[in-house]
C-alpha cells in the first residue's frame, strides 16, 4: 500500500466530517433529549455510532510513520480510539511501532 503526507484538502475533508458530526449529535440533543429516556437513549446510540463511524473512516484512511526509525504501518479501529494524538503539520499520535518497538509521536499519512 502507498501512503503519502495529508494535503489540504485531507484536511478539509476530516475538518467537514466532525464538523457534520458536531452539529448531528448538537441537533439531536436539541430535539431528543426533551422527549425523556427514549429520547435520550436515541442520542446516545445516535453519539456513540456517529463516532463509531467517524473513528473506523480513519482507521481505514490513515497509516503511521514512525519519527524513530521510518517505519511505516497501520493500526486498528481501537487503537485509533484511544491513542493519544494530536495536531501539527498533518497530525500525529502517540504509538508504539512494531519494528523498533518504542513509543514515539508519529506522522500520521494518508492511504493512497
Amino acid at each position: 500500500m502507498a501512503y503519502r503526507k495529508p494535503d489540504r484538502a485531507d484536511r478539509v475533508r476530516t475538518a467537514t466530517y466532525v464538523a457534520v458530526y458536531t452539529a448531528a449529535i448538537g441537533v439531536g440533543a436539541f430535539l431528543l433529549m426533551p422527549r425523556g429516556a427514549a429520547g435520550a437513549s436515541a442520542w446516545a446510540v445516535m453519539v456513540i455510532g456517529g463516532a463509531f463511524l467517524l473513528i473506523r473512516w480513519h482507521a481505514q484512511n490513515t497509516a503511521y510513520r514512525c519519527r524513530l526509525c521510518g517505519h511505516e504501518f497501520e493500526i486498528s479501529i481501537l487503537t485509533d480510539a484511544i491513542s493519544p494524538h494530536g495536531p501539527g503539520g498533518g497530525g500525529w499520535q502517540y504509538l508504539k511501532c512494531p519494528r523498533c518497538g518504542r513509543r514515539t509521536r508519529t506522522e500520521v499519512l494518508r492511504k493512497e
